[in-house]
């Protein structure tokens, strides 16, 4: 499977179009500078000035921008006319544009910990100086900076808010993973600082069980902490501006954290698995092209039930490609899977599940619902698993070498 950092990379934040006035040909409502440093080759930020001028002898505040996807100085117009647009008047914004250092990049935003071959300079001394400039320059109150990242630029941002010396004491993280680096740290310096963590229980990128880890371990160490939740999955849906705008606001407030409004766990006894039957088309699932060669399609003339299956296919050989769900699992016994299988010129073809435990290890080697066979007609296939102590499970449709492998009805269920 593809590394979580560069599936990030690729995912397409399709409801940003039309959100910047770039996309329509309409003049920008703001402008933008655009800047470089000198001493950190290739370096780009923009920076948007208060609204208003800030009255004499007062501080002004700094919303620092690192965007997801592939962090490129494409997404201008959504933090310009977006996110620029919810800050109060008297904040400057900035946003930084993720440096590529080499073609074969698979980190977008790279720290000390995390580097990448041929990297100049680390995220963090990146950040460092956009804020170091433009404290200096807007005048702005160190307790009033803020950060605000999404998906792959969650990993490089989170380190900042954790550490003893970082430079901001609020920030705003949206759809990003719990980075394991964080949540086996120090967490000391949290204590105080505020957090928004913005995150859909449907994601299938970085599923919500990341925000549930990343609250209880903040809280635990006194930070302030609300949590934001919304519908449609892995980028800004839901009205996203009104949440960003709520949720800034609260975040440079000193207001308390309203109590998490958790969605309801899942029932055992109960198909777990969102949108098994594929009527929905792929809602509920990913897919993971490693090979660029993989085609996901939703067959409405080959199906074992409904109206609708999936449809996989590809040619040449590896690597691995995927179709992949994550499943919290409630409380109960034991784990039975099942689904409907068919397949032609399928050379190395598998549907599995695999079990997690509450530390993110994998439990045992017995992982296959079904070697899928190189022609076969619709079959079902079930299997149990005991419970071993697992707390979710990830059912995956696996492509190795070309063929066509459709699937159908896929169940999960926990006995009562």
């Amino acid at each position: 499977m593809a590394p979580m950092r560069q599936q990030l990379a690729g995912v397409a934040f399709l409801v940003l179009a039309g959100l910047g006035a770039d996309a329509i040909g309409q003049k920008p409502a703001v402008e933008a500078q655009e800047r470089h440093f000198v001493f950190l080759p290739r370096s780009s930020y923009f920076v948007i000035a208060p609204r208003k001028p800030v009255a004499k002898g007062k501080l002004s505040r700094l919303l620092v921008v690192l965007p997801g996807g592939d962090g490129s100085r494409e997404f201008l117009p959504f933090v310009r006319d977006g996110i620029a647009a919810q800050v109060p008047d008297d904040c400057v914004v900035a946003m930084l544009a993720a440096v590529k250092w080499r073609d074969d990049q698979q980190v977008v935003w790279p720290t000390a910990k995390a580097p990448v071959a041929d990297m100049a300079y680390p995220t963090e001394d990146y950040v460092a100086a956009v804020v170091k400039q433009l404290t200096a320059e807007f005048a702005v109150d160190p307790a009033e900076r803020a950060v605000l990242a999404w998906s792959s630029s969650g990993p490089a941002v989170y380190p900042l808010l954790c550490a003893a010396d970082g430079p901001f004491p609020r920030g705003y993280v949206a759809m990003s993973v719990w980075p394991e680096q964080v949540a086996t740290g120090d967490l000391t310096a949290v204590k105080g600082r505020r957090f928004v963590l913005d995150q859909s229980p449907d994601d299938q990128t970085t599923p919500f069980r990341h925000v549930r880890a990343a609250h209880a371990a903040l809280t635990d160490a006194g930070a302030i902490v609300r949590v934001s939740v919304y519908d449609g999955g892995h980028g800004w849906h839901d009205r996203p501006l009104p949440r960003l705008k709520e949720g800034l606001r609260w975040l440079w407030s000193e207001q308390p954290a309203p109590a998490p409004k958790w969605p309801p766990p899942p029932k055992p006894g109960t198909n777990l698995v969102v949108n098994g039957g594929f009527e929905q088309g792929l809602d509920g699932w990913r897919q993971v092209d490693n090979s660029t060669r993989l085609v996901v399609e939703i067959d409405k003339g080959e199906h074992a039930s409904g109206k609708r299956s999936l449809h996989v296919r590809k040619t040449g050989g590896g690597p691995l490609d995927l179709v992949v769900q994550e499943v919290e699992l409630p409380a109960g016994g034991a784990l039975t899977a099942s689904a409907m299988v068919r397949s032609q010129g399928a050379a190395n073809a598998w549907v599995k599940v695999w079990r997690y435990d509450a530390h993110g290890e994998a439990i045992g080697s017995d992982v296959d619902l079904l070697r899928v066979p190189q022609d076969g007609d619709w079959q079902r296939v079930e299997k149990t698993w005991p419970r071993d102590g697992a707390v979710r499970a990830v059912v995956q449709v696996i492509l190795v070498l070309g063929g066509d492998v459709w699937v159908d009805d896929v169940a999960l269920s926990v006995a009562k």
